[in-house]
């Protein structure tokens, strides 16, 4: 029997990942299904994985020890990044290999972000990742790494809300550069299958969208679909950093967040290095590794878009 634990199955990304791990576990696969805090666990996946036999249990990234404890017998564990940007979220991710390699794990998972094998110059959202790679490979541990475009999801949720504030306009800083936004469900999914076996092992994926857009091109999908009306405005990196700053979004994860007067939701490091990302070209290609890891093919924008209809913006 294989025993594979889940982590962070509270997120949708874990969460999508446990519930496809469970669509296609089979007889001799057992799952262990772990979170900060299970209460926080859709109540719909704790009943599929009660009712498929997978234990539910509570972890966190913070306590060594207990780690170490839990993860004792299992073959394959899985770890998803927390919102924690710098040192917090690496000694955090630190503490997860460490605590496989002590436990006598066989195999990590873990989903890593577009930039992070760059070897200098890294943008601010690969930093993280890049870090935790290179603790992966130096561990000895077999492992199984999927590097994630942007999502597009986040385009609706974590920017959208912000256009009607800025007088129904998306202030933008990716220079007209196209990327391959990826649907955050397909990114589960494939990691689901990942953590089950599905893939080679010592191998890194890079998962994006079935082509490359730019964000004015994201930007019209959303208003065709919702019928918002608003304009899409280049600007510059330093252009961007002045309006947020000025707004009182904070710089970092330590930023006092209680200045912020706008629905903007991101830290400006975050916010800053989503345009620079795909200004640098590290989302121009397609890659079709959703379609080999799943056998389905990644949702389309218009796809995603219209599952998230719930969100869409709407003019004041």
């Amino acid at each position: 029997m294989t025993k594979y634990i889940i982590t962070g199955v509270d997120g949708f990304l874990g969460g999508h990942a446990a519930d496809f791990a469970l669509d296609i576990k089979t007889a001799d696969q057992q799952i262990v299904l772990a979170s900060y805090d299970k209460t926080h666990i859709p109540a719909k996946l704790v009943a599929k994985a009660k009712a498929a036999g997978a234990e539910i249990i509570d972890l966190t990234y913070d306590d060594m020890d207990a780690m170490v404890a839990v993860l004792k017998g299992a073959d394959v564990v899985s770890f998803v990044s927390t919102w924690l940007i710098g040192e917090r979220r690496r000694k955090q991710h630190k503490n997860v290999v460490d605590a496989c390699a002590k436990a006598g794990v066989t195999r990590v998972c873990y989903t890593s972000f577009v930039g992070a094998d760059l070897d200098k110059d890294i943008p601010v959202l690969p930093q993280d990742h890049h870090y935790t790679e290179q603790v992966i490979f130096k561990s000895g541990l077999q492992y199984s790494i999927q590097r994630d475009c942007l999502y597009l999801d986040n385009t609706i949720n974590f920017f959208a809300p912000s256009w009607n504030y800025c007088g129904a306009k998306w202030l933008d800083n990716s220079d007209g550069v196209p990327g391959a936004f990826v649907s955050r469900e397909d990114c589960g999914r494939t990691f689901g299958a990942l953590i089950m076996g599905r893939g080679k092992p010592n191998t890194v994926y890079t998962l994006t969208g079935p082509e490359a857009l730019t964000n004015k091109q994201v930007f019209d999908k959303i208003c065709a679909a919702s019928g918002y009306k608003g304009e899409y405005v280049p600007v510059s990196d330093e252009e961007l950093r002045k309006y947020w700053t000025a707004q009182g979004v904070p710089k970092d994860v330590e930023g006092d967040k209680s200045k912020n007067k706008s629905p903007m939701p991101l830290i400006m490091d975050d916010l800053e290095s989503c345009g620079i990302v795909v200004r640098r070209g590290l989302m121009r290609n397609v890659t079709n590794d959703i379609e080999k890891l799943t056998g389905r093919k990644p949702l389309t924008a218009e796809q995603t878009i219209q599952s998230l209809k719930d969100n869409w913006p709407k003019n004041e």
